[in-house]
């Protein structure tokens, strides 16, 4: 009986705190290069209403070229399942440029959640190497 009390409350637990925040709850990411692209993945949960932005602060350097989400694996049926929003950012010329994500909710009035700074450098042959710069 003990037990199956102790169960219960888990799992009402678990349950309560996985609805409870709409935000960002950890932070994960991915980098790579391939030729003259950077994919960046960020986890996200577009069900919350929460999604990343990509801003990079000098076009000459680089530009995203496009933008997707994959949504994790889950049990048909379930809902909210968060998943990777990922970023291709196209290295189009020599140079260091800050590149800024942030999670937010993207209307008017939106709150933001998490703002992650980073420094792309692409050499003459307009491969990138990226690297966050900061905690949050």
């Amino acid at each position: 009986m003990k037990l199956a009390f102790f169960l219960l409350a888990l799992m009402s637990f678990l349950g309560f705190s996985s609805c409870s925040s709409s935000k960002h709850e950890s932070r994960s990411e991915s980098i790579s290069s391939k030729g003259n692209t950077v994919t960046v993945s960020l986890k996200s949960n577009p069900t919350t209403g929460f999604s990343w932005s990509c801003e990079i602060q000098d076009a000459n350097i680089a530009k995203v070229n496009s933008e997707s989400y994959s949504q994790d694996k889950a049990p048909k049926g379930l809902v909210g399942v968060g998943g990777l929003q990922t970023f291709v950012l196209k290295c189009t010329g020599k140079g260091k440029t800050a590149v800024k994500f942030t999670y937010r909710r993207p209307w008017e009035g939106g709150e933001t959640d998490t703002v992650r700074n980073a420094e792309l450098t692409v050499d003459e042959k307009l491969h990138g190497t990226f690297a966050f710069i900061d905690e949050d």
